[in-house]
């Protein structure tokens, strides 16, 4: 008689196919891997505290939770070299490059054009502005902004734009008492639904599989209890007024560039800071993103050894939490408690003085912004005046020159003390804010230096400030013919140096028909003693003529219009410090 019985049955293959419960493990771990608009969206506070809690109720989605922790946990330049930047993140935090972080200047040139620049000013700075009336040294942090959060982007779409050639117009908030928009009822009740997620973890543990439903509902206890203190938060806030002057100042826009002129822009100062790019929350998230990795690991480690039933237990709660989040994605309005918060226009005649101050910080950190595409390069730009402190200390302190004053017999040449320059990015910046047509290219070449001069010729000390002209000397990486190499060579405004072997000319008035000619190269310190070669219109063109500058400008002529252009420029200056 056969060993095998008719109805025995044999063992199994170690090369059969994949039981039922392996089946459903590779079909939720592939669900889980789809992502999930819904959830990123929510774990990034767009829905308010309750679509937070919801946010890791299902599995399904839970890489797009983990993606988008990781995204706005991260620094924005990181962000962005990391290739997980989305729009949804976007929209939450925005997306900024700090002027004072090297890694930021490095993704800057792969980043596109700026739309806007913020002025971060600190907190106490800001208050004792406002209880004082006073300007007092602040901490200052510019950044340029890429992208614009949805807070920021819905306030500055209820201001108008102020176009070119109009006069300047501010946005500050209403001078009235303003409490944030609270829905607190509605998000309380929303994180109090979640706790269903409980039931599953029940239904598992009757069922033999504890670990699992431990495991499934760690994302959702670590957002859950996120959930409850952000709207704890949010409730403590809404019972005090808003400060009547925040800590953001923006221009938005279309900021002007050497490459390209500026159009209409938008200046709103004392915005209020968005709290999803503070520290608390992106420590939130970088504890969610790992909670989330570590919850996706052990799930599907634990549900391979799971019997069929577990699995699909487990798997029937999936689809259910994924049905309700979208539900409550769906049913809960975007959160913007600074959305009816209104914004009203100031001419520059009645701003008062501090204010004054902040709009010039703005400027300078235009002009900063400015100098990182400039084809001359920031490394030339690094001596120029860029504090608007600074720029007030200059101002009024400084007699106004049209001239350097010499003795009445012009020496061959002169000893200088030269205190500061303020140079073509910082007066195209104030002249684009303040509604002129010119445009950056038009003040390539245009400085105002600053002296202070011996004493012989001033017993007061008071610096002078001269409007000048300036050029960059040096090879450019525009390619040159060998058949006129050797002759006279203009380069147009605005070509590209080779970064190296530049030097500085400076033309100062100093006379009719006579120049102080300031020569020094890049690599040596412009600010301080320097010498002076007295020149005349004669002498200056023939320099010019020679070609050997490597310049656009050919004659002494084109010297004097551009000269015409820094006294515009600086009048305008002077007249807003006035």
């Amino acid at each position: 008689m056969s060993n095998t019985a008719a109805g025995s049955k044999s063992p199994p293959s170690s090369s059969s196919p994949f039981g039922f419960s392996n089946n459903l493990v590779e079909l939720s771990a592939l669900t889980a891997l789809i992502g999930s608009s819904a959830a990123e969206s929510m774990v990034l506070g767009n829905r308010g505290s309750g679509g937070v809690a919801w946010a890791a109720t299902s599995s399904f989605g839970t890489i797009s939770v983990l993606k988008s922790c990781c995204a706005a946990a991260a620094s924005d330049w990181l962000r962005e070299t990391l290739g997980i930047r989305t729009s949804l993140c976007d929209s939450a935090v925005g997306m900024c490059l700090p002027h004072n972080s090297a890694r930021a200047s490095k993704v800057r040139s792969n980043a596109g054009d700026p739309i806007a620049l913020f002025c971060h000013q600190s907190a106490d700075n800001a208050a004792r502005n406002i209880k004082d009336g006073k300007s007092h040294n602040p901490q200052i942090c510019w950044s340029d902004v890429y992208a614009l959060d949805h807070p920021t982007s819905m306030m500055l779409r209820g201001i108008p734009v102020t176009p070119v050639g109009s006069p300047l117009e501010i946005h500050t908030y209403g001078n009235y008492p303003f409490f944030r928009v609270r829905n607190s009822l509605f998000q309380a009740i929303t994180i109090s639904l979640s706790v269903a997620k409980l039931a599953e973890v029940y239904a598992l543990w009757s069922h033999g599989a504890a670990l699992v439903g431990i495991i499934s509902a760690t994302p959702w206890l670590f957002f859950c209890i996120g959930a409850i203190f952000i709207e704890i938060r949010e409730m403590i806030q809404g019972r005090r007024p808003e400060p009547p002057l925040g800590t953001v100042d923006i221009i938005a826009g279309q900021l002007p560039m050497v490459s390209r002129r500026g159009g209409g822009r938008k200046i709103v100062l004392g915005a209020a800071e968005n709290a999803r790019t503070g520290l608390a929350w992106r420590l939130f998230w970088l504890l969610g993103a790992a909670v989330s990795a570590v919850s996706i690991l052990f799930s599907y480690i634990t549900l391979g050894q799971q019997d069929p039933s577990v699995v699909l237990i487990w798997t029937g709660f999936q689809f259910l939490w994924l049905g309700v989040r979208i539900l409550i994605y769906h049913i809960t309005d975007p959160a913007d408690p600074m959305a009816r918060r209104m914004l009203v226009a100031q001419s520059w005649a009645y701003l008062p003085k501090e204010l004054k101050e902040r709009v010039f910080e703005l400027a300078c950190g235009l002009a900063q912004s400015q100098t990182f595409v400039h084809p001359r390069g920031r490394r030339q730009y690094i001596e120029d005046t860029f504090s608007s402190r600074q720029l007030g200390i200059i101002l009024d302190g400084s007699d106004p020159a049209t001239f350097y004053t010499l003795p009445s017999t012009p020496p061959s040449s002169v000893t200088l003390q030269l205190t500061a320059v303020l140079g073509d990015t910082l007066l195209s910046s104030v002249m684009w804010m303040t509604g002129s047509e010119i445009t950056p290219m038009d003040l390539y070449d245009c400085c105002i230096v600053i002296f202070s001069p011996p004493k012989s010729i001033s017993d007061l000390r008071r610096t002078i400030a001269i409007p000048a002209v300036r050029v960059l000397s040096g090879t450019s990486e525009l390619p040159m013919d060998s058949e006129y190499s050797l002759g006279a060579t203009f380069i147009p405004k605005g070509a590209r140096n080779l970064g190296y072997g530049l030097t500085w000319w400076y033309w100062v008035p100093c006379g009719e028909r006579l120049w102080i000619q300031i020569r020094r190269p890049t690599d040596q310190r412009i600010l301080g003693p320097c010498e002076g070669e007295i020149r005349t219109d004669g002498q200056v063109s023939e320099l010019l003529a020679s070609g050997t500058l490597n310049i656009g400008l050919a004659a002494v002529e084109e010297v004097k219009a551009t000269l015409e252009l820094s006294r515009k420029a600086y009048s305008l200056l002077a007249e807003l410090f006035s």
